[in-house]
């Protein structure tokens, strides 16, 4: 077994595709005063980038590093020799973004054996490039998905005013992991000025969210639930009548597709009503209806609950899957 006394060992696995910044974000990292602490640092470099490790800046970093070339290569095993030979205090990987990220939580299982006396930390960082979001969104989204699911922080860099389209972006990360922290980077000072306006009235009387803007409604509603905390609301969607809910409840809400034709799952919410008895399971209602963020056991935390001041039936949409971006 590898053994340094230590508390902890903290790993840090940035993800992304070629050229969209890893390297650039660990050598920043490593010159950070917040993360200069002398501490020496193992990098484990899965893929070959255009920016390379220079010998001067590795030695002033007090970093070495190490490639893995192949998918196989990457665990526990080979990753315990580099270990043994660099005795770092914390370790850096630079993950293949062609790699599954299931390869992840294997090596932290191995990476636990191996510092059996020490606890070891995850923080996984998933950075994209601004310019070609929407591209690998729309041609490789399982592969983009793949990476937000695990992601703790997503970094979007080369953001601009004129091409950056933050409610996409937040869109497609949130709609399958609402907890991810997202970090927008830009030279121009004036895109942080840029807000991110919603297609319909938050302070209208009645908020009337289309059903194209559900996606994006659903994903704000769900990630600033102040905003919507009391309001009356006028939505569509269908209602799912399971057994073991409360007297007067129903799950209202929509299919969504998160990433691909193979990823569409019901997502809803609790809505209370007077009563149901004339709608059936899968219908589609309007609801106009009243907004609260509590806690109810259904959840085991704290959710959105609606409460319907009118329920009326609907036509299915023209487009009956929910798109996030």
């Amino acid at each position: 077994m590898y053994e340094k006394p230590a508390s902890e060992m903290m790993v840090y696995v940035i993800m992304g595709f070629l050229e969209a910044g890893k390297t650039s974000l660990i050598k920043d990292l490593l010159q950070d005063e917040l993360f200069d602490d002398r501490s020496k640092t193992l990098i484990l470099a899965c893929e070959d980038g255009e920016e390379e490790y220079e010998e001067p800046f590795l030695k002033s970093s007090l970093a070495a590093v190490e490639f893995i070339e192949d998918e196989e290569s990457f665990c526990g095993k080979i990753v315990q020799k580099f270990l043994k030979k660099h005795r770092p205090d914390r370790i850096i990987i630079e993950y293949n973004g062609m790699w599954p990220t299931k390869h992840i939580p294997e090596l932290y299982d191995d990476l636990e054996e191996i510092f059996f006396d020490r606890e070891v930390i995850f923080q996984t960082i998933d950075v994209v490039n601004d310019e070609t979001f929407s591209l690998y969104m729309k041609n490789m989204p399982s592969m983009m998905v793949d990476q937000f699911r695990v992601a703790e922080m997503i970094i979007d860099n080369r953001c601009t005013v004129e091409k950056t389209n933050k409610l996409a972006v937040r869109g497609s990360v949130k709609a399958v992991n609402p907890r991810a922290q997202i970090i927008y980077e830009s030279e121009d000072d004036a895109f942080y000025e840029m807000k991110e306006e919603m297609p319909f009235d938050i302070n209208a009387d009645i908020i009337e969210i289309s059903t194209g803007d559900y996606g994006l409604w659903y994903v704000d509603m769900l990630e600033h639930p102040e905003t919507y905390e009391g309001k009356t609301m006028k939505v569509t969607g269908l209602i799912q009548k399971p057994p073991a809910l409360p007297k007067g409840f129903v799950v209202f809400g929509r299919m969504a597709m998160t990433c691909c034709a193979d990823d569409v799952q019901y997502m809803g919410f609790l809505c209370k009503g007077d009563d149901w008895s004339s709608f059936q399971p899968k219908q589609y209602v309007t609801i106009v209806a009243r907004f609260e963020f509590k806690y109810m056991k259904e959840y085991g935390e704290e959710g959105p609950v609606f409460y319907a001041e009118s329920i009326e039936p609907a036509e299915k949409p023209a487009e009956e899957l929910v798109y996030f971006n």
